[in-house]
């Protein structure tokens, strides 16, 4: 349900209520990305991501790190997203097939925009899909937005705001579309730095970091050897444990997929 303060907030135009949501701090509410930008746990995001839920008035939300496709290799999921953060106690920590099973997140892996969603819309989905609608509108979810962003580096990700108010979900998605997404854009940078990847992303060490991240910059073996004063041969032993971890068959696809996970950074 829309607090009152938001639904005046639209009812006065979409200029006023763009600066609803970006409006300066006051003593009793801080501004929202001020609220991101201080978090330095996991918790602190939680709570953030619920502060903001509830100052538009949805009962909660989730962020979700769909990241980029993974090759099929054993232990490696391609529905479960990477990062998975929720303020309900009804979703599983881990997020097990959680792609497969919230319909927003096919649309957010392509869309730029916010957009709005019905757990009542029962076209186009599958089965799974209909059991997990079924069961959000037991627990009196009805609607909600999602706020895609486009990470070319780390893979896409959405924040998913949920309640119970289909009109006031279509209207603040239309009207305020460039003040959620710049908002969810804010969250995801760090999301990435507080939120851990999932237990099912391969764990490099540390040397096999190092070696990728020497072959990213496009050195040899012989050149990144002498850089971390190894021999060529452990250099090329090691990125040959990295490969097989991420179930990549040459060196280039196994550096694309440490960044793109961000296990790697420049």
């Amino acid at each position: 349900m829309f607090a009152h303060t938001l639904a005046n907030e639209q009812n006065a135009g979409s200029t006023e209520a763009s600066a609803f949501l970006l409006r300066p701090a006051t003593a009793n509410q801080p501004d929202i990305l001020s609220s991101i930008t201080s978090c330095r746990t996991t918790s602190d995001l939680r709570d953030c991501l619920l502060g903001y839920a509830r100052l538009l008035g949805f009962y909660g939300a989730r962020y979700v790190h769909i990241g980029s496709c993974w090759p099929s290799h054993p232990g490696m999921s391609s529905q479960q997203p990477i990062r998975f953060l929720t303020t309900s106690p009804h979703d599983t920590p881990d997020a097990e097939d959680w792609l497969a099973r919230d319909p927003c997140a096919a649309q957010a892996r392509n869309a730029f925009t916010p957009f709005a969603y019905s757990t009542r819309t029962l076209t186009g989905v599958d089965p799974l899909q209909r059991i997990w609608l079924e069961n959000e509108r037991m627990r009196g979810v009805s609607a909600g937005i999602a706020l895609p962003v486009q990470d070319c580096a780390h893979g896409p990700a959405y924040i998913s705001l949920f309640g119970n108010d289909e009109a006031g979900s279509r209207n603040l998605a239309e009207r305020c579309a460039p003040e959620l997404a710049f908002t969810a854009a804010h969250f995801h940078a760090k999301a990435k730095q507080l939120v851990p990847v999932a237990d099912w992303v391969p764990r490099l060490s540390g040397r096999e970091l190092q070696c990728l991240r020497l072959a990213a910059m496009g050195k040899t073996n012989a050149q990144s050897g002498k850089d971390l004063g190894i021999a060529g041969k452990t250099v090329e032993y090691h990125l040959r444990n990295a490969m097989e971890k991420l179930g990549a068959p040459t060196k280039l696809r196994a550096v694309v997929l440490a960044h793109s996970q961000g296990l790697i950074v420049f």
